[in-house]
């Protein structure tokens, strides 16, 4: 019987070994199901130098209470504290259980191993992920396609079907900036009336810290959602406004037609350098004002996906961060004319982000 199950992000990959027999295979999948908790290390809001919290998402998916410890283990030569937590979870309950970096290296790649494990209930529950700072310096770069500007932000990379999508971030006092560099074969700009091709976008979703997405059609939005396309000319670029905090979440889920969706007050360049596509877009922070204040320290959530229609298809941030599958929402993502979904919905869009004076 299999006790330990070693669970990898996607930010590195599934340790799944190649030939194993359906046997072996039933196995894993019996030992999975037993597990009494999900486990997932959130990012770094703050560079590991600054000694930032180091924090576990925990969730009881037994149908009895859970009682056991939390432990949490960074790179080589860190300093973690306390040496673990103890934890009580009803069935079903979440937990966000908190560490302290007490020494900690910054990474030029921002990629930083850590493992986490929960043992209890005669189960040990184990679970590796490479994980970042996911932070955006303060700095007002000029949207005219060239990146030479993004050099002092905090990179956040990831990688579907061996190709690699790169984010960075930045804001100031008047935008929320951000440059989503990937890798693809080829670009298709936006068509009006899009054929069965479709055509190559970047959709980034912007949360309160804490807010929740809604499980009924019923329900309110609470993200400022927002789409980038390139219009098939030079550098030039279009944002459209999928959504804000307010709107039914049925109305997102309707194929609508983003000519009536254009958001003059974003402005976005595209460029194409090689295999890169660079989307470097700017965002005013005026009507997200009341929900996200631009001030060093604040915490909110971010997310994004790539679609790459004749390529890898979508690439989902969250799925990189190690979101659960259980996670997934068809109602975290608005819908749109020329947009290609898989059989299975994108995970939430809530993932941790921060608000930084800079990366030195």
């Amino acid at each position: 019987m299999i006790a330990r199950i070693a669970l990898r992000s996607p930010w590195v990959g599934l340790a799944l070994t190649r030939g194993c027999g359906v046997a072996l295979a039933l196995l894993v999948a019996q030992a999975f199901a037993a597990e009494p908790v999900a486990l997932r290390a959130e990012n770094f809001i703050v560079l590991p130098s600054s000694q930032p919290l180091a924090l576990v998402d925990v969730q009881c998916v037994a149908s009895q209470p859970y009682r056991g410890t939390i432990t949490y283990q960074g790179p080589a030569g860190w300093r973690i504290s306390p040496a673990q937590r103890e934890i009580e979870l009803k069935p079903g309950e979440f937990q966000r259980v908190q560490f302290a970096v007490d020494r900690g290296v910054n990474l030029e790649a921002n990629s930083y191993p850590v493992r986490i494990r929960a043992t209890g209930s005669g189960v040990t529950v184990q679970r590796k992920q490479n994980i970042a700072c996911t932070s955006a310096p303060f700095f007002k770069p000029t949207i005219d396609g060239d990146a030479s500007e993004w050099k002092d932000a905090i990179p956040v990379a990831f990688a579907k079907g061996g190709k690699k999508t790169t984010l960075s971030t930045y804001w100031n006092r008047q935008q929320f900036c951000l440059l989503v560099a990937v890798e693809e074969d080829r670009l298709i700009g936006y068509q009006e009336n899009p054929g069965a091709g479709g055509f190559d976008a970047v959709q980034v979703a912007i949360s309160p810290q804490g807010s929740k997405t809604g499980t009924s059609p019923a329900g309110n939005t609470t993200r400022y959602e927002f789409l980038l396309v390139w219009t098939g000319s030079g550098t030039a670029g279009r944002v459209f406004r999928l959504a804000q905090p307010g709107m039914r979440l049925a109305e997102t889920q309707q194929d609508r037609k983003l000519s009536g969706l254009v958001y003059e007050q974003a402005v976005v360049a595209v460029s194409r350098k090689g295999r890169i596509t660079q989307y470097e877009c700017a965002i005013p922070f005026a009507p997200m004002r009341q929900d996200i204040r631009p001030s060093e320290g604040r915490e909110f959530c971010l997310s994004v996906l790539v679609h790459d229609p004749d390529g890898t298809g979508i690439r989902d941030l969250g799925d990189a961060a190690g979101l659960w599958p259980s996670q997934r929402n068809r109602l975290a993502w608005s819908r749109w004319q020329g947009a290609f979904w898989g059989q299975q919905p994108p995970l939430d869009n809530k993932l941790e982000w921060g608000l930084c004076a800079s990366k030195y």
